[in-house]
């Protein structure tokens, strides 16, 4: 009974198992039109396979007819004879026959399409059109076709790879017998391919225009163009023209073509712009035509000896690939290294601050937006006659005159005539910004008052520049940098003050030390209170003698030049003056024993400005019950119990502030 039932499942299996179709991935048309389909055979578990039944037509929509049955599932591929996919396209597909019979079908695989190529020949270019495998592309195909072309006769070779559907053969010669075949690969391994397809083709088109590169003028006043190779492979030579007077003329030819360069030896281009031509001949003997933009840049300059400047103009370069991104214009002084001085997008640019005295050169050099072409200019060169500069000008001194302003003094050179100096000033050495012009008045000697400063809170650096007979801005000074002082008070020591300051910068005979002064009561003392070397920028001062009563006292600090200075100068500077004060200060007991040995409640006073003083107590009711001016006079807690008592203390310190103190005093037995 249990073997009955196993086979009865078993035949159940076999009868309800089906086998999909395979999938068709390849159609190789053969050189007679013969073609070979190819296809990833399906699983067959069950073991119900009959047979793949193979089905063509010449239309997507059919009617399809069975060309080939295939009995072994492992057989990948079938070639159906005389279909004749030289002539037009076939359309395939397969399907799977299965079970006992083979009386049952699985639906059909793809729809196939062999590749059909057609040529239609015109002018310039042999035109290759074809068709896809499938549409849509089949997922498993490469996103590309190769072409494949066949000459000579037997020699096939990749001409193209494309992703479209058409492709065009520029004819390289006169007459030839040509051969074309398309084909796609799939990642199966087969490769699908078209009809081929050919004939004896004739060169009907004038060869390509070459299109010119670059030309440019050479060092020596050369002309020198090059130009692109033309696609057309059968050129066997270029004819050069000249435009004279209006006319091309042919001047000379330059063999093979892969030889794009032409030198024209004559120098015209140093006193015009030359337009210079180039056509292709062929294997035919047929003549192309020529690119008629490219015409030399003419570059011409005009010098402005007392503007001490350039101004450069040239005609616009044309034809430049990519469009163009700028010029540039190079400048070279005693015939050395040419350096870049600017870059334009119109054709005129102005050179500022030409070296005087000397031989320059210049030259434009024009570059495209891809940055890899360029064509030059002539060049250019003259003597570069300038109105004489000062020799020197110098900072001799720059000194704090108040909390806002400054004084620096100069010393130009009055042997070559000048219209006065421009002032610079800046905070931190680097960014200077002009601030004022001082005009010559024959001295040598003159000085600038800057009130635009704030000396306590930083210092300042200056620089002369003095401008030429022209007013334009030449001879530049020294440096000079003014000193700021600061001080910093030391809370635990009542008495110190700390001094530093920066270093004072522009001597020509450098900073020999520092000398520091205390000013009393807007006094500067007739000598000074300490001094430091050169490069010591920190003092210390005490200041007990000096401060009785809330004395006022400021801080002043000198710069002492020391001997080398070229001109012979020994200059000071002073800084800023800071001001410190004596702070009052008011000591206050907060209990006192009218019958123990703390018998009266007495604040004791420093610095503070007794005639701007008073001491009040009152009771825990508000009222006054004691009062006096003297700070030497204090309250005996006479006629008061022991408690808690408030004061107020009134006081005005050195600084002209009215201050107070508030608090409690403690009464005891």
């Amino acid at each position: 009974m249990r073997t009955t039932v196993l086979i009865f499942f078993l035949v159940s299996a076999r009868l309800f198992s089906q086998v999909s179709a395979p999938d068709l991935r390849c159609l190789r048309v053969l050189s007679g039109g013969d073609v070979v389909l190819t296809w990833i055979p399906p699983s067959d578990p069950a073991g119900v396979f009959f047979a793949y039944e193979v089905f063509a037509s010449v239309s997507a929509t059919g009617p399809f007819t069975s060309i080939a049955t295939v009995p072994s599932i492992s057989t990948n591929s079938v070639t159906h004879i005389g279909a004749a996919a030289n002539v037009q396209s076939k359309y395939y597909f397969v399907r799977s026959r299965y079970g006992i019979g083979g009386t049952n079908s699985s639906i059909g695989s793809d729809t196939l399409r062999s590749m059909f190529l057609n040529i239609i020949a015109g002018v310039p270019a042999l035109n290759l059109i074809y068709n896809n495998l499938h549409q849509p592309r089949l997922p498993s195909s490469t996103q590309t076709f190769t072409i494949n072309k066949e000459y000579p006769a037997a020699v096939w070779n990749i001409f193209g790879i494309t992703p479209a559907l058409k492709y065009a053969d520029t004819l390289s010669i006169c007459s030839a017998s040509i051969n074309y075949q398309v084909s796609l690969q799939d990642n199966f391994g087969c490769v699908s391919t078209s009809n081929i397809q050919g004939g004896v083709y004739n060169d009907k088109k004038n060869p390509d225009t070459p299109l010119i590169d670059s030309i440019s003028v050479l060092a020596n006043g050369q002309t020198v163009i090059g130009w692109d190779v033309p696609r057309d492979m059968d050129i066997v030579k270029y004819r050069i023209y000249e435009n004279i007077s209006g006319i091309n003329t042919a001047i000379d030819s330059v063999n093979g073509r892969n030889n794009t360069f032409y030198t024209f030896t004559t120098t015209i281009a140093t006193s015009s712009a030359v337009s210079i031509y180039v056509a292709a001949l062929d294997s035919c003997r047929k003549l192309g035509g020529f690119d008629i933009t490219p015409t030399t840049m003419f570059l011409k300059v005009n010098y402005d000896k007392c503007g001490y400047k350039t101004d450069l103009t040239w005609n616009a370069y044309q034809g430049l690939k990519s469009g163009i991104l700028e010029y540039r214009i190079f400048y070279s002084v005693n015939n050395g290294t040419f350096v870049k001085v600017g870059s334009t997008t119109q054709t005129s640019f102005t050179h500022l601050n030409v070296t005087p005295g000397q031989n320059v050169i210049y030259f434009v050099r024009v570059i495209n937006n891809n940055k890899n072409i360029t064509a030059s200019s002539n060049r250019v060169s003259f003597f570069a006659n300038q109105v004489p500069a000062s020799g020197f000008v110098y900072i001799k001194n720059a000194t704090v005159i108040s909390e806002s302003s400054n004084r620096v003094d100069l010393f130009i050179d009055t042997t070559k005539v000048s219209v006065g100096v421009d002032v610079w000033r800046s905070q931190n050495g680097i960014n200077f910004s002009n601030i004022g012009f001082v005009p010559f008045n024959g001295s040598p000697y003159c000085s600038f008052l800057d009130e635009n400063v704030q000396t306590r809170s930083s210092s300042y650096y200056y620089r002369g520049v003095v401008r030429d007979s022209c007013g334009n801005a030449r001879t530049s000074s020294n440096v000079a940098r003014t000193i700021l002082l600061r001080v910093k008070e030391d809370k635990d020591q009542f008495f110190t003050k700390k001094l530093y300051w920066n270093n004072y910068k522009g001597y020509g005979g450098g900073v020999s030390g520092y000398n520091i002064y205390r000013v009393i009561n807007d006094i500067v003392g007739s000598s000074p209170i300490g001094s430091t070397g050169a490069g010591d920028t920190l003092f210390t001062d005490e200041l007990e003698e000096e401060a009785p009563n809330g004395s006022k006292i400021n801080y002043l600090v000198e710069a002492v030049e020391g001997i080398g200075d070229a001109y012979g100068f020994a200059e000071r500077s002073n800084s800023n003056t800071v001001p410190v004060y004596i702070e009052g200060e008011i000591y206050i007991p907060d209990a006192f024993a009218p019958k123990g040995l703390n018998r009266i409640w007495l604040p004791v006073t420093h610095f503070v400005d007794k005639t701007e003083y008073s001491v009040s107590v009152f009771n825990r009711w508000g009222t006054k019950i004691f009062e006096t001016n003297d700070d030497t006079k204090g309250w005996d807690g006479s006629n008061s119990l022991p408690d808690v008592y408030a004061y107020l203390i009134r006081y005005k310190n050195s600084r002209g502030e009215y201050l107070e103190r508030k608090g409690t005093i403690y009464l005891m037995e």
